[in-house]
């Protein structure tokens, strides 16, 4: 996805996130890659308490500590029905495990022939590690792709403890 203005900056070992924070919720959040336009950065904060609220959250998270995001609010407008029932279920993936697209498709209520419609939704997941999208891997269990870069998903695997196969 593509983020051009954020109001919202957090800093990684690893690298930035940028993210874009509505009155409702979290919007979007950017894994910044090396290379890529940075987003312009809104000096207004519709809501500083959900931004602070983030910042922890993601502290404790790049500490190695389980964090499941579920008290994080989510502005998912413009997203279809069933982008929205893929993202919830995926939430639903615990911090350190790992599934399939098949497996997906099956904890979203849809059998695993689906698995290929439940891949167009995760990639087009704009709110990576609170929709963790970087725990779904293809059937070969090998890392697969990532929106913002395989580095990123292997850095994000390892920080909850999966053993990453190349």
């Amino acid at each position: 996805m593509n983020l051009t203005s954020a109001n919202f900056v957090f800093q990684c070992r690893f690298g930035i996130i940028y993210g874009y924070i509505t009155n409702a919720g979290l919007r979007q959040l950017l894994l910044y890659q090396q290379g890529k336009p940075k987003p312009y950065i809104l000096h207004e904060r519709p809501n500083i308490l959900l931004g602070k609220l983030l910042s922890t959250r993601l502290e404790r998270y790049f500490s190695g500590i389980a964090e499941d995001f579920s008290d994080i609010p989510l502005d998912l407008a413009g997203a279809t029905d069933f982008q929205k029932q893929i993202w919830n279920a995926l939430r639903k993936v615990p911090f350190g495990k790992i599934c399939t697209y098949a497996e997906l498709a099956i904890l979203a209520g849809f059998t695993p022939r689906h698995a290929r419609a439940v891949g167009s939704a995760v990639r087009l997941n704009p709110i990576p590690i609170i929709i963790p999208c970087h725990r779904v891997l293809p059937s070969t269990r090998k890392l697969g792709n990532f929106s913002a870069g395989t580095e990123w998903k292997k850095f994000l695997l390892t920080t909850e403890g999966v053993k990453i196969t190349k």
